[in-house]
């Protein structure tokens, strides 16, 4: 199982992205950055940054929603990731919340499920090159989104699509057309039990290889004065309040309520979705997401970067990554 990090923070300024970029750099431990939806600075546009000042990183998106962008530009912005950073691009997608999609679209999807595996067919569609293989007709009866024409032929390293993923049914959607499912939030059993054999399901349906499973896991070292449910509820507290989050967590036993945020963060860390606790105790419950078939972690010190700043994230990171060292996944 490899690590990556996810940038901890919704970036103001494009140079707070810059030590996390030169961690992953100089780390041979981490084998991605990664940044989730921004309604601040566009993700592309950061990593772009990064890469013309010398932090050229694979990168990825953990996820970008749909109702914010059509599969020409999502494919547009998607090899110019890979083209900018010199390294294939993972870029992930999701609905969004029902509130988003209706804010965005005027109306929420009938079915999320369908318009994201639509979405990301649409997107490979526009990325096709001529040297590729056949891709089927993204545009024919589709509800959605319809693909158009694809892009001009421009040679860059590999896009890898996902979709980002919580229940068994976008699991198996991902399974079908995705080169990659992102959990987040989900705890290792859940992930193992749900997550990992629905993937597997949809992509046999499909007569494909099975993508990869990547789980974004919050994570923060235990130390003097630290409480694990304020990390958590700064760290996930957006999410713990939307329905379709609170129904996987329910399903995982996780027991949370929209209603009570801080209640639900602390249900969070004792349910396995927030790992708290030594350098070891992290390293031990990260072999859990491997052994459940988990390919990828990325490593979100969101809710300690949010309290304690970069410094502290990093030093949380470096005692995280050496505890892991020495483990064969």
């Amino acid at each position: 199982m490899k690590l990556s990090l996810l940038i901890p923070t919704v970036p103001a300024t494009v140079e707070q992205a810059v030590p996390f970029a030169r961690h992953v750099a100089h780390d041979s431990q981490l084998t991605r950055l990664w940044q989730g939806q921004s309604y601040g600075l566009e993700p592309a546009a950061t990593f772009a940054y990064l890469a013309g000042a010398g932090h050229r990183v694979p990168v990825g998106t953990s996820v970008l929603v749909t109702p914010l962008r059509r599969p020409a530009q999502a494919a547009l912005e998607a090899r110019t990731l890979a083209a900018v950073t010199g390294h294939p691009a993972v870029v992930g997608y999701g609905p969004g919340s029902r509130a988003v999609q209706q804010a965005r679209l005027g109306a929420a999807y009938d079915d999320p499920v369908a318009a994201s595996a639509e979405f990301l067919r649409a997107t490979r569609h526009c990325l096709a090159q001529p040297w590729d293989p056949p891709v089927p007709d993204a545009g024919a009866g589709h509800r959605y989104y319809r693909a158009g024409e694809t892009l001009p032929p421009v040679a860059h390293p590999r896009v890898q699509l996902a979709l980002g993923v919580l229940r068994r049914r976008m699991a198996r959607a991902a399974g079908e057309v995705a080169d990659a499912a992102i959990t987040w939030l989900t705890p290792a059993g859940y992930v193992g039990s749900v997550v990992a054999p629905a993937v597997a399901e949809g992509a046999d349906r499909a007569g494909r290889p099975r993508p990869r499973v990547i789980a974004a896991v919050p994570v923060a070292v235990a130390r003097r004065g630290r409480r694990p449910e304020a990390l958590a509820h700064l760290a996930a507290g957006g999410h713990l309040v939307l329905p379709h989050y609170a129904d996987m967590l329910t399903r995982a036993g996780v027991d949370v309520s929209t209603a009570d945020p801080a209640a639900a963060a602390a249900a969070l860390v004792a349910g396995g979705g927030f790992l708290y606790g030594t350098a070891s105790d992290i390293a031990t419950g990260l072999a859990e997401y491997a052994a459940a078939g988990v390919d990828e972690v990325i490593l979100n010190l969101t809710g300690v970067h949010s309290w304690y700043g970069t410094d502290e994230t990093l030093l949380d990171l470096n005692e995280i990554l050496a505890a892991t060292a020495s483990l064969h996944w």
